[in-house]
């Protein structure tokens, strides 16, 4: 199995969640969800696990009590990536 970060999972089942949710993020592209998981994930603690029963165990744990962190990170992060594609297609459009 290796060691892995659970948050990396969490903060992707949360970002799905919340593009579902809201409409206006449904649009957003693979690498503008990337850029987002990446700012929230530099936000947040990592968690990390080496066992299969070790994650199923810390998942549902961890997911409880970090979630409202999470989408804190992530509403954080989403304003951050829309603000720089703003600014970037206002660049492109006055070259």
């Amino acid at each position: 199995m290796g060691v892995h970060n659970l948050m990396e999972e969490i903060v992707k089942t949360c970002l799905k969640e919340l593009m579902h949710i809201k409409p206006e993020l449904q649009s957003m592209d693979e690498k503008s969800q990337e850029d987002v998981m990446a700012i929230a994930l530099n936000k947040l603690p990592a968690k990390y696990v080496s066992t299969g029963v070790g994650e199923v165990f810390a998942k549902t744990q961890l997911r409880m009590q970090v979630e409202t962190d999470v989408y804190r990170e992530l509403t954080n992060a989403i304003d951050k990536v829309r603000n720089s594609k703003k600014r970037t297609d206002l660049e492109e459009k006055n070259e």
